[in-house]
């Protein structure tokens, strides 16, 4: 039986730097893409999936945000505060207390995409096998994308742990949209770190996997990508 994912993390603590001097005022996450906060995308893909629950990570000109998760209706929301950001592998250690022991989508604030076909949450589901996985990331083909961070993309996308792998669409890069299960952050440091230091720990053991994405995907982190990405949605009429 497919599995069903009942609660979310939000990764949205970040000092949204490079979106300088907007984030000066505005955490990053509420600032608007399209006239709408650019984590509503997100939000509203899971309240399509059926989440029931989300945890967000806040600590950037936290109050506004924690002010604006108040007012939602359709999700409960738990706030794991930070007093100053913890990056991505620390965000999640800090919150582990409000996952449980379940497999939990993680999605970061900034990324908004489209399905073709099938949704990108249901397809990881479906996907999600909890004897031999740790970590389903959603993996876009680098061509099709519109911002993304330079990095070490390919470290973890191969074509031996990628389901699905079409070397047409190669490279791939991390979509910031994924599964994982608590049980990484048990003997997780605590403090600042990268998730990228539990993504390698499960690529060493064979319990890191990619599945390419279907659609258009959009990372809005600088205003240069906001700006094309406006675009491209105006485009799609979106």
């Amino acid at each position: 039986m497919p599995t069903r994912i009942k609660k979310a993390m939000l990764l949205a603590a970040g000092y949204g730097t490079r979106l300088k001097p907007l984030t000066d005022r505005t955490p990053k996450p509420l600032v608007p893409v399209a006239g709408r906060p650019m984590i509503e995308y997100a939000l509203d893909k899971l309240r399509a999936y059926g989440i029931g629950e989300i945890v967000i990570n806040v600590s950037h000109l936290k109050a506004q945000l924690v002010d604006y998760f108040a007012a939602e209706k359709k999700l409960r929301v738990t706030i794991s505060e930070e007093a100053e950001p913890l990056e991505t592998g620390g965000g999640l250690k800090k919150a582990a207390p409000f996952l449980g022991d379940e497999p939990v989508f993680a999605i970061n604030s900034d990324i908004l995409w489209t399905d073709d076909g099938d949704t990108a949450l249901n397809r990881l589901a479906q996907t999600w096998d909890d004897a031999k996985m740790d970590f389903l990331l959603l993996a876009q083909s680098k061509s099709r994308a519109i911002g993304h961070d330079k990095g070490e993309d390919h470290l973890f996308i191969k074509p031996e742990n990628t389901l699905g792998w079409n070397a047409a669409d190669a490279p791939y890069i991390i979509s910031g949209i994924g599964i994982f299960h608590p049980r990484v952050l048990r003997d997780a440091p605590d403090g600042k770190f990268s998730v990228k230091v539990l993504w390698l720990k499960a690529l060493a053991e064979n319990r890191l996997f990619c599945l390419p994405h279907h659609g258009r995907w959009f990372q809005t982190g600088t205003l240069e990508d906001i700006q094309r990405t406006e675009a491209e949605l105006k485009r799609l009429k979106l």
